[in-house]
């Protein structure tokens, strides 16, 4: 019989170690991993891999800076009361002073924000009744005192409201641009962010184009098609847009380019942008809250918002009964109301009855004329004079 038969699994092991040590280029490292089983090694080789996967991904996290950015959220050109939403976002819990900036289209005369500290947050703060990340900027009202850290949201829609002079004829519902720069001057290289929007009629305003290639210039747009200068802006139809549509950001994302936004029929100024549609549904609106608690002390203890989400042009009323079915408040006939978040409010301590700690019922009912459809919901309050 083979002698080597006969050795035990540790004389093997060991006539192994002896063979591999008696070799010229052997070394202690490569020894090691001799006496290992293979699959030991394999899991050695494995787990190296892993750890310096991890070295590298370590690596990339602390070389990279956080990203952040103010951006233009929505735009509402044909109003008749333009506005433009800002929106601030960051990889981190990050602010911005936006008082010293400029909302602007870069024709006529415009201004700063404000004259006091106004601040985005990118995040949403749980202190403040609105969300801490939106801004509002009303380009042609001018006299109305701004929203500011000092004030907060002093007319309780949400969001705040910033109120600027700038050129009277504000955007133009056939072709424009809208930057948020440091000056009123797009050739200066402070622009921020930038979108421009047109009609594509086939004559491009030379205005319009100066400023775009500025912004091309400033590495804030793409010019997707050299030849045809309007095919790489925001369409927004022959016609422009109707009073409750809006140029919206489709994500917080920002590559620079038209396909960033799309036209939507709701307006959502404060609010993330809104996109589907209920054309030929039966409902006019959507409650957005169903159960609303008032106690004094805890927010504006004076004024409630029924926040409702239109999803059709309707006429809507709200009223207010008791839990035996008295009528306790009535609101205006709010007429034609577009599309988007709808707030309705209700101060029940100035209501002309008195309103008692209890529970109260809120109807809510709207018409939609042209399409002869209503629809009418039930919410529950529950106000309490006890903090």
């Amino acid at each position: 019989m083979n002698q080597s038969r006969n050795l035990d699994i540790p004389s093997r092991a060991a006539a192994r170690r002896i063979a591999f040590l008696s070799h010229p280029g052997a070394s202690p490292h490569k020894f090691f991993l001799s006496i290992l089983p293979s699959n030991r090694i394999n899991n050695m080789n494995r787990l190296k891999k892993s750890l310096c996967l991890l070295l590298v991904s370590v690596f990339i996290l602390v070389a990279s800076p956080a990203k952040s950015g103010l951006i233009i959220n929505e735009i509402a050109t044909g109003t008749g009361s333009d506005w433009v939403e800002l929106f601030f976002s960051s990889s981190v819990r990050d602010k911005i002073d936006i008082s010293r900036l400029y909302v602007t289209m870069y024709y006529g005369t415009n201004e700063s924000l404000g004259t006091e500290p106004i601040t985005l947050y990118s995040y949403d703060r749980p202190e403040t009744p609105y969300d801490d990340r939106f801004a509002v900027v009303h380009l042609t009202s001018p006299g109305i005192p701004d929203e500011t850290d000092r004030t907060g949201d002093t007319n309780h829609n949400g969001y705040l409201d910033i109120y600027c002079n700038n050129y009277y004829g504000s955007l133009w519902n056939s072709e424009g641009v809208v930057a948020i720069d440091t000056d009123d001057n797009p050739a200066s290289g402070g622009i921020i962010d930038f979108v421009a929007y047109s009609n594509r009629d086939g004559n491009p305003n030379s205005i319009i184009q100066s400023s775009v290639d500025n912004a091309i210039s400033s590495g804030q747009w793409k010019n997707i098609l050299e030849s045809n200068i309007q095919a790489g802006l925001v369409d927004i139809g022959k016609t422009g847009l109707k009073p409750y549509m809006s140029i919206a950001r489709k994500d917080f994302i920002d590559t620079n380019r038209p396909d960033d936004f799309a036209i939507t029929s709701f307006q959502t100024p404060g609010k993330p942008n809104i996109f589907s549609s209920n054309s030929g549904g039966k409902r006019l609106f959507k409650c957005l809250r169903k159960r609303i608690t008032i106690i004094p002390g805890r927010g504006r203890s004076d004024t409630t918002n029924i926040q409702l989400r239109v999803l059709d042009i309707c006429n809507i009323k709200f009223r207010v009964f008791t839990s035996t079915g008295i009528l306790i408040h009535e609101s205006q006939l709010y007429r034609s109301v577009p599309p988007g978040d709808f707030s309705i409010q209700w101060r029940p301590f100035m209501s002309r009855a008195s309103s008692h700690t209890s529970m109260y019922i809120g109807h809510i009912e709207a018409v939609s004329t042209g399409r002869r459809i209503s629809q009418a919901e039930k919410i529950f309050i529950i106000l309490s004079r006890y903090k």
